[in-house]
């Protein structure tokens, strides 16, 4: 029923002087500090594999050569004279194309910003060039993040690395083929409805959502825009180590974001036993036969694990019910509650004269149209009725977390989605003969953005096809060091 491991091709392994990128953050950092190479070189020799694999994966939308490589020679002075260096000095990462860049083509994936300028950096992107990271380029995303693949009708579909049929996920699916492929060592995700845990899950790498406003953002024009729903940035990586560290250079105190935490002392974590709740269906969502297989067989290894690592505690797996609402009406509710951010968006993008459901209808998907028109039509009181099934969710997961300090569940109801028609490509109409709704409905990873609990991916199998299946973990509010500590013990014991 399940592989045990991957099936390596070109685009997940690597020989020769490519196979340094496949290394994690602490082996490079330790190799560019040793003078094994300049981090110039570590750059090139993933400008160079983009420059090869790129074309048959579109992982990438934007490749800033010149920049990438200025950006690596300012490390490597920053080493020669001894100078402070950040925690991610020299190592090459990808930015999410539905965030901007000043100087950079912003597309938002959509046919009618196809050479749109930015003119600002967004805070996580002047979080990752403080912690001396090189930005290499700006990967694929569907138009304005809309849905749980990343295709569009700009650049078409970005392919899964282990399988060029399949899609790698979205809405950061072309940060998640990027670091799949080795073309990047971190890709910068967001997350409104799973965008970095579904496209992790599809691609066999590791993907976290932060407790809700952890992880600040100066949206503008609409500061508190990231909380409905809840919507984090977050990183793309193939080690839960490099997720740490990518989730603390993102990490901090912002007084631009009016949802920011201060710098606080964190919850102290629990000690003793570790109760892990698994529900194998999160609710009521079909799992197809291949996933719940490989999950539950993750839930066995997770039952083994015994404190051994600095964090780490013994576990105990027992049953858990999250009595959450039909996953169909979740979808639809997801939906519905992010509408009206999407419809807020196009009636901005309306003043700066473009019209999405205008002269533009034939430039987007029918599905984000729907959803825009969605948007547009609800009243205020309809947002607020959604606000009240909403607290129903909060509660239901609140509720499971009583019984047990993490919730395990399957990521996502299929392994994999094949690629469809030229921008047009969404998940399965239905599981297992249940209806699902096609943008987000395939996933387990919503509620937790209606939610605001953190949530994290780790790939624990492949499918008998080669496709990754990741087990997602839900944890209690502001405590995510349980949730990576537990990721750690459980990929450690997989390896």
């Amino acid at each position: 029923m399940s592989a045990t491991t991957a099936r390596p091709n070109e685009f997940t392994s690597a020989t020769g002087d490519e196979a340094v990128c496949f290394s994690t953050v602490a082996q490079l950092s330790a190799a560019l500090d040793a003078g094994e190479y300049t981090a110039r070189e570590l750059v090139q020799t993933h400008l160079d594999r983009i420059d090869r694999l790129n074309p048959a994966l579109t992982a990438y939308v934007t490749v800033l050569h010149d920049a990438a490589l200025a950006e690596a020679d300012a490390s490597d002075r920053r080493r020669r004279n001894g100078e402070p260096r950040g925690p991610l000095d020299g190592i090459p990462v990808s930015v999410k194309d539905v965030e901007p860049m000043a100087g950079v083509r912003f597309t938002m994936g959509l046919v009618p910003f196809s050479n749109n300028v930015s003119d600002f950096d967004p805070l996580h992107v002047t979080a990752f060039r403080a912690a001396g990271a090189v930005i290499v380029g700006k990967t694929n995303t569907p138009e304005m993040g809309h849905k749980g693949i990343t295709d569009n009708l700009l650049f078409g579909p970005t392919h899964n690395p282990h399988s060029l049929a399949h899609n790698a996920g979205g809405s950061s699916g072309g940060a998640a083929a990027s670091v799949a492929a080795g073309l990047a060592v971190i890709g910068q995700g967001s997350d409104g409805g799973g965008s970095v845990r579904i496209p992790a899950a599809m691609s066999g790498l590791v993907g976290i959502k932060s407790s809700a406003f952890l992880i600040p953002e100066t949206r503008r024009p609409n500061a508190f825009q990231a909380s409905t729903p809840f919507q984090s940035i977050g990183a793309l990586t193939r080690t839960v180590a490099d997720t740490v560290v990518g989730t603390a250079a993102f990490s901090g105190y912002s007084s631009r974001d009016p949802h920011s935490v201060p710098a606080f002392a964190p919850i102290p974590e629990s000690t003793g036993e570790l109760v892990v709740g698994f529900d194998p269906t999160f609710g009521n969502f079909p799992i197809a036969a291949d996933v719940a297989a490989i999950t539950a067989d993750a839930l066995a290894t997770l039952a083994g694990l015994f404190a051994g690592a600095p964090g780490s505690r013994d576990v105990r797996v027992t049953e858990a019910r999250v009595a959450l609402a039909d996953q169909f009406e979740l979808a639809q509710l997801w939906r519905s509650i992010i509408s009206v951010q999407t419809a807020h968006n196009a009636a901005s993008f309306l003043e700066r004269g473009v019209d999405l459901l205008g002269t533009h209808r034939d430039d987007i998907p029918v599905e984000l149209a729907a959803l825009i028109e969605l948007g547009f039509s609800k009243s205020a009181v309809d947002h607020a009725k959604d606000h009240e099934l909403r607290t129903d969710v909060f509660d239901a997961i609140e509720d499971a977390l009583e019984r047990c300090e993490v919730i395990a569940t399957p990521c996502l109801a299929v392994a994999g989605v094949e690629n469809g028609e030229w921008g047009r490509t969404v998940g399965p109409t239905s599981v297992n003969g249940v209806e699902t709704e096609t943008t987000i409905g395939f996933t387990l990873t919503h509620p937790l953005n209606l939610s605001g609990h953190p949530a994290i991916t780790v790939p624990v199998g492949f499918t008998a096809d080669g496709l990754p299946v990741g087990l997602q973990l839900i944890g209690r509010r502001w405590h995510d060091a349980t949730l990576l500590a537990l990721a750690a013990q459980l990929e450690a014991a997989l390896a």
